[in-house]
């Protein structure tokens, strides 16, 4: 069997053997090399198990805590990048070439955790357990679809043309069902790209069943119907489809589990405000995950275990009312730069503002879906749809720059939609899809990158990993790599 796709059969059974070592010492299990899948979910306690190996993969730096917003933020006008890492510099540069080690990563986070979906989607339908409900198989199905989702979303917005080049017909990434196991050939795996319509289709399918098989739930931490509505809002959003984004939006905001935060000290905790967070602790912080590089590295001010390497460009500060965190008084200048960032030294000593909501340590919650996301979407999609689904587009706006102790507004333009998502979401991965899919360049005019950061440019997405190219022939690379 090819090495490659073994790799992550024994991936999968090694997170499933560290749940098991961690819950119960006195449970015997075969050697790595011995298990088979049928072992694997010979019972309810191993299906858990699997199921919530998923979560805690998620914690990876290079999944979903943290590096994928890192780049992406180097790449647009948010962050500026003063770090060492060659392969960062070339992001920044817009010079990535497609052997960059750290956006190949990416790929191999998100396709290791989408295998482990498949495994728990495709076996656990068979098994025949006692006292393991159907319905309780539904629920492990559902919680493994939408994580599955949640990574074809993430591979598809960095590999992939946005919707708007192409009306979803460009290349997305290739759509695999079946598990590695030791069952399959390496012709199964030859798997060509999908266009971006077909991966958000799948994407699509994968949400509604979860919000058919989740329940709404105040643990935030794990798959809910509202977190499964909240990604497929996000979706419908990138499409352009703004009825269908603003009445998902609209059902999250008024299924009561989640709550505008009075402030910005919700940051670090499992706030309500969260509709979906990563819930890192003292046993898996992301400093100690992959590379032990990431967002919670990279974006905090020096000294270690912050390396100062990105921080807020100028444009970012200057487009908050006032730039002046330092001032003691904070009245009349934006409560999200108050209270969401915070002044340090960068990689070569300047003094800059850098981000304040995960902290250096690692040790703290990082968001990935938040009410006040709901409440931005329902205002962009009701304002280009010409709708008012739930509240108008002023209101929700006024909602959040209240919170944020900024004065309300009495009219809207999508340009005032994009500033508040731009100040509301720095640094938490939504700034270059907003760029994008709205057809702007990622960088500012007068940027040494401008012209190469246009959208539909070859370098505002990022190369297939050229090892992948290399052993899949139907893989296609990307355009300019």
């Amino acid at each position: 069997m090819n090495t490659n796709f073994r790799q992550y059969n024994i991936f999968f059974f090694t997170c499933i053997l560290a749940f098991f070592s961690g819950c119960n010492d006195e449970l015997e299990i075969n050697p790595e090399d011995n298990l088979t899948g049928d072992v694997v979910f010979s019972s309810e306690f191993a299906i858990r198990g699997a199921v919530t190996g998923l979560y805690g993969q998620a914690l990876e730096g290079d999944a979903l805590n943290g590096n994928r917003y890192a780049y992406t933020g180097i790449q647009s006008d948010e962050l500026s990048f003063v770090g060492s890492f060659p392969t960062l510099i070339n992001v920044f540069n817009y010079d990535t070439q497609a052997v960059n080690g750290s956006t190949a990563a990416l790929w191999s986070e998100g396709y290791e955790i989408i295998n482990n979906a498949n495994f728990i989607i495709t076996k656990i339908p068979d098994i025949n357990i006692q006292d393991f409900t159907e319905e309780e198989k539904g629920q492990a199905i559902a919680e493994a679809k939408f994580m599955r989702a949640m990574m074809y979303f993430e591979l598809s917005r960095i590999y992939g043309q946005p919707f708007q080049f192409d009306n979803g017909n460009s290349l997305g990434v290739p759509i695999s069902t079946i598990p590695f196991d030791d069952t399959a050939t390496p012709d199964q795996f030859n798997i060509a790209r999908s266009s971006l319509n077909e991966v958000h289709g799948f994407i699509k399918n994968d949400l509604e069943d979860a919000i058919q098989g989740l329940a709404e739930s105040s643990d935030n931490t794990r798959a809910s119907k509202g977190a499964a509505q909240a990604l497929l809002a996000r979706l419908h959003l990138y499409r352009e489809e703004w009825n269908e984004a603003a009445d998902l939006a609209n059902e999250v905001i008024n299924s009561g589990e989640y709550a505008l935060a009075q402030d910005y000290t919700f940051y670090k905790s499992l706030s309500n405000e969260n509709i979906f967070v990563l819930a890192n602790n003292s046993n898996n912080n992301a400093t100690n995950t992959g590379n032990g590089a990431s967002l919670i590295n990279f974006a905090n001010p020096t000294p270690l275990p912050g390396r100062g390497d990105m921080y807020y460009s100028d444009f970012l500060v200057s487009s908050f009312e006032s730039g002046d965190i330092a001032a003691s008084n904070s009245e009349g200048r934006d409560l999200r730069l108050v209270q969401a960032s915070r002044v340090g030294n960068n990689a070569i000593e300047e003094e800059r503002i850098f981000q304040d909501k995960v902290a250096p340590s690692g040790l703290n919650p990082l968001p990935v879906i938040r009410i006040a996301e709901m409440y931005l979407i329902r205002a962009e999609a009701n304002l280009r749809g010409g709708t008012s689904i739930g509240d108008t587009p002023v209101n929700d706006i006024n909602r959040i720059k209240e919170r944020a102790g900024l004065e309300t507004i009495a009219t809207i333009t999508l340009d005032d939609i994009l500033e508040e998502r731009l100040k509301e979401f720095a640094v938490e991965g939504h700034r270059r899809m907003d760029l994008l899919r709205n057809r702007r360049a990622l960088r500012q005019p007068g940027d040494a990158q401008f012209t190469v950061s246009q959208f539909g440019a070859d370098k505002t997405i990022f190369p297939i990993p050229a090892a992948q190219v290399n052993i899949t022939p139907l893989l296609e690379q990307n355009t300019g790599y």
